[in-house]
């Protein structure tokens, strides 16, 4: 049975760093997919917010809260705290995944070093800089885990997934109010 944990979690890791688990406000969550050109037509749809679509799998493009991570060659992800209105964009299809994943921050000097325990990825600094994002599997689930600080992740979750992901990472540390 998983035992659900009441967040924040806040924990160590196994050489004694700290860390906290919470959930955050997602926000909107959309994903832009296009077919023939998507380039172009995604960054053509992004320009007014100020936003285009990454050149690589592995960075993002951030414009104050805003975040645009492309996923696929014919794919980018866009999170933001306000809709952007892309829904009416020709040639590209636009879809809401808000209420499909859960958004958790954890932070702590602790963070990459349980990362780098639970997935097959090095999150140190040179190898995993602050922008850097990977779509990765914890426990056999999909997830984004994207770096927005020296000690500070956000971690994209299917929300089907969220009490065992939560669970799982909780339980890889030592305790400090998580119950």
């Amino acid at each position: 049975m998983v035992e659900k944990y009441a967040l924040p979690v806040n924990g160590t890791t196994s050489d004694h760093l700290a860390v906290t688990i919470n959930e955050v406000e997602l926000g909107y969550l959309m994903q832009l997919t296009g077919w023939e050109d998507f380039e172009r037509k995604a960054n053509d749809a992004l320009r007014a917010e100020g936003l285009a679509v990454p050149g690589d799998f592995c960075s993002s493009v951030r414009r104050g809260r805003t975040i645009v991570w492309r996923i696929a060659p014919d794919r980018a992800l866009i999170r933001s705290d306000t809709a952007l209105g892309l829904q009416s964009v020709v040639d590209l299809a636009v879809l809401d995944l808000s209420d499909a994943r859960v958004c958790l921050r954890l932070e702590g000097p602790g963070v990459s070093g349980l990362f780098s325990r639970v997935t097959a990825i090095d999150f140190a600094d040179a190898a995993f800089p602050v922008g850097h994002f990977a779509q990765t599997a914890i426990h056999h689930v999909s997830v984004l885990i994207d770096r927005h600080g020296p000690d500070q992740f956000t971690v994209f979750i299917p929300t089907t997934f969220a009490t065992s992901l939560t669970s799982f990472l909780a339980d890889h540390l030592t305790a400090e109010g998580a119950t």
